[in-house]
């Protein structure tokens, strides 16, 4: 199996005055996990002698009629099944697929579900494979033998085959259900027997143990973790992690970025956003910072690149000092009313300036902040808000808000 690399360091610059976004992890412990395995540990051929050790989940007990074990194992770029099922009376030429036994497997990794159904050989009977209700193509490696207390069938299913799937997808959701119709020639399924749940693949456990283990940080204090499209560089979603004051993206490694905030308290906000319009997101963050007996908030936008996280722009949205106050509000919103600024961009963040409280155009005199957009202030015509828009290549681009 092709391991995780080293931890990626990733540094995103611009943010000078506030402090360097610092890098350095990620993944999800499932409740079956399929253990990292080596491309030729397992010899798909219907029998189970090379899963020996390897954690199974019992479903139905040990009923002699109608229960299984199922177990799984991950290469990197195969997920290995093996059924055992226990079954006294195994069912096959039934008059319609409903009156013969079979195991349906359902696996998906966010998007479209694939569907697998195998049919075991019983004497002169041959199995009868499907996917999605068609026959098996030959990417599908399916394999069953008879055995001394009912059946057991193997796959090897190509983990690029499941839509959604990325090398950052900690788990798959997964059912299989064993169908027994157990009365021979009747057209039907006497009882299933189903089991739902994750199947963690591979690492993506102890990945995530590292990042919480540098981050200090246990999983209940996560504030954000989603797996979604962030990298339009890289095939298939991202998992992006946030908690205190830090951020991690896990792809087939991890990267970690220190937020410039003091304590996890001054990040205020975290959420994914909608920016480009095609279906990826960026992440966007407000936090605060604290300093010369006032404090700053600011929204930094990151984008993943290459598996890490990079600063994309920064804006100061809100100013405090001796009970005075700036605040903009922001927001990601369709680009209809504003093609005049941002044309043929899908989506935009608006940024409008809020009334001030204790300043006015006299009294606030900040010296523009070096390091982000200067806080729009309701005063000002040119400065009272912008228009923001991924444009060529991805660059962000702005315009004032004109009154």
């Amino acid at each position: 199996m092709r391991r995780p690399g080293p931890p990626v360091t990733a540094l995103a610059a611009g943010l000078a005055a506030a402090g360097a976004l610092a890098a350095a992890g990620t993944a999800a412990a499932s409740p079956q996990p399929c253990a990292a395995a080596e491309a030729d540990t397992i010899d798909v051929d219907g029998m189970l002698d090379d899963w020996t050790g390897v954690a199974k989940v019992r479903v139905g007990g040990t009923a002699p009629d109608a229960s299984f074990d199922l177990r799984c194992l991950f290469d990197g770029q195969r997920l290995y099944l093996a059924v055992d099922v226990r079954d006294e009376h195994l069912v096959r030429a039934g008059k319609t697929r409903a009156g013969e036994d079979r195991v349906e497997i359902v696996l998906t990794a966010g998007r479209a579900p694939l569907t697998i159904v195998a049919y075991p050989g019983k004497d002169r009977v041959a199995p009868r494979r499907l996917v999605g209700g068609k026959p098996a193509p030959a990417w599908l490696v399916v394999e069953d033998t008879l055995q001394p207390r009912g059946w057991s069938v193997e796959l090897a299913v190509p983990v690029a085959r499941l839509a959604g799937w990325g090398p950052s997808v900690p788990a798959v959701s997964a059912t299989v259900t064993f169908h027994d119709a157990d009365v021979p020639r009747l057209s039907l399924t006497e009882s299933t027997l189903p089991w739902s749940g994750q199947l963690g693949l591979g690492d993506a456990g102890s990945l995530l143990d590292q990042v919480l283990a540098e981050l200090k940080l246990k999983p209940a204090q996560l504030t954000l973790d989603a797996t979604v499209e962030l990298d339009p560089r890289r095939p298939g979603p991202e998992r992006v992690l946030a908690g205190g004051t830090a951020l991690a993206l896990l792809t087939d490694r991890y990267a970690l970025v220190r937020l410039p905030a003091a304590r996890a308290a001054d990040v205020l906000r975290v959420e994914l956003v909608d920016l480009a319009g095609d279906g990826r997101r960026h992440v966007a963050v407000a936090l605060r910072q604290h300093g010369g007996g006032g404090s700053r908030d600011l929204l930094l936008l990151l984008e993943a690149r290459d598996g890490k996280l990079a600063e994309l722009h920064t804006v100061e949205i809100g100013k405090a000092q001796g009970g005075r106050k700036l605040a903009s509000t922001w927001a990601v919103e369709s680009a209809k009313a504003w093609q005049k600024q941002a044309r043929g961009a899908r989506r935009v963040l608006v940024v409008r300036a809020g009334p001030a409280v204790g300043w006015d155009e006299d009294s606030f005199a900040e010296a523009p902040a070096p390091d982000a957009d200067p806080i729009h202030v309701p005063w000002d015509d040119d400065r009272h808000g912008a228009v923001y828009w991924l444009g060529k290549g991805g660059l962000l681009s702005s315009a004032p808000l004109r009154r």
